[in-house]
């Protein structure tokens, strides 16, 4: 099952970068729950947890707003159901364009192929120790 839950994850991913919000839902449990750590620390007014796929439209429209992009580095399965994602994301202004850019980590927790769960962390370092990794 693990390579499987890397694929979901794979393609959550690529949904994301090819802008197609349908896509990127339908990989998502209608239940999910995202952990924006990295998110609500970068930008003030947003969420902390986002629940369910309405919140996830929220969370998918703001990342638009502020033109995130995210680069793949690595995606690994961890056990326990649990994919960590380690890759950079650069985040544009929408007034100032001003660029942010910082490493990020997730780790999902993908069940009957759906992400159930998603946290996000700013650090790789973060990410691989909330596995119980360490690089």
């Amino acid at each position: 099952m693990s390579q499987e839950n890397v694929e979901v994850v794979r393609r959550a991913l690529d949904a994301y970068q090819c802008d197609d919000l349908d896509s990127w839902l339908a990989t998502a449990d209608p239940a999910i729950e995202w952990q924006a750590l990295a998110i609500d620390r970068a930008a003030e007014g947003t969420e902390s947890v986002y629940r369910g796929h309405e919140a996830m439209r929220r969370l998918w429209h703001f990342l638009r707003e502020f033109d995130v992009e995210v680069e793949v580095q690595e995606l690994r399965d961890v056990g326990d159901d649990r994919i960590v994602f380690l890759g950079r994301f650069r985040i544009r202004g929408p007034s100032t364009r001003i660029v942010f850019e910082a490493p990020v980590g997730y780790v999902s927790t993908v069940r009957d192929g759906k992400v159930v769960r998603t946290i996000d962390y700013l650090s790789h370092e973060e990410a691989l120790k909330a596995v119980g990794l360490e690089e």
